[in-house]
């Protein structure tokens, strides 16, 4: 995945005017196609791009019996000792790439842990609230049930 570059990011908030604009993805996308946004390289990648975002939505919609996935993304080194993302079923993981995942998922409930905590944060901040103490985590056996809804 490439990273947005500064230029798009300074760009985009020049044609979102102010602080105060906002809008749904499709609202977004108008005022990027008026304000002529996407350059020739990006619109040359862009359907390959929407290609794989579309396989990759598929791929995380694949669920087995109980509702789990059965496919995930996991690095491993191509012939060219390069480091590459693979899609694997979970019935060829070995226990490598069962710890792979279970770190991936680690780590995003970290990152997320700190999101959420962080934007508590800034509500009391700016609010004057007591979000931050509300703040709860329950990761117990049931939090990992794909059946319950979240």
């Amino acid at each position: 995945m490439s990273t947005v570059a500064q230029n798009d990011k300074t760009r985009f908030l020049d044609l979102m005017g102010n602080e105060d604009q906002w809008g749904s993805i499709d609202e977004l996308l108008a005022i990027c196609d008026e304000g002529d946004f996407w350059t020739t390289e990006f619109l040359e990648g862009a359907e390959d791009t929407a290609k794989k975002s579309h396989l990759r939505r598929l791929i995380k919609s694949l669920k087995d019996e109980e509702g789990w996935p059965i496919v995930a993304s996991l690095n491993t080194t191509n012939d060219e000792g390069e480091t590459v993302r693979v899609y694997k079923q979970e019935l060829l993981f070995d226990p490598d790439d069962y710890r792979q995942v279970v770190a991936y998922h680690g780590d995003r409930a970290n990152h997320h842990g700190r999101m959420a905590r962080g934007y508590a944060k800034r509500c009391d901040k700016r609010f004057k609230t007591r979000l931050h103490r509300q703040v709860k985590f329950a990761f117990d056996d049931q939090s990992a049930d794909p059946q319950k809804p979240r």
